[in-house]
């Protein structure tokens, strides 16, 4: 029963990091150049924040699972013993 709490943390993280991550899209496409403002201002820095946006529907994933893990982990292992 574990895995599907950890399967549907994952899910409800990916979910958040997908509707983040077409937040910053739509921002582009209105006409304000995010993208150009973070390489401009902050050069490499800002190319590895663009990056971090774009993985945000896994990092998302992984972060649903953690904090799965951090919530019920005590309950997980109490039913494991009995």
């Amino acid at each position: 029963m574990k895995y599907v709490y950890y399967g549907f943390g994952g899910f409800i993280g990916f979910i958040c990091g997908v509707a983040i991550n077409l937040i910053f899209l739509f921002l582009d496409k209105s006409g304000v150049k995010f993208v150009a403002y973070l390489i401009k201002t902050f050069g490499f820095f800002g190319e590895y924040i663009l990056k971090l946006i774009d993985a945000l529907p896994i990092l998302g994933a992984v972060l649903g699972v953690i904090l799965i893990k951090y919530l019920f982990g005590r309950e997980f292992e109490e039913k494991g013993k009995g």
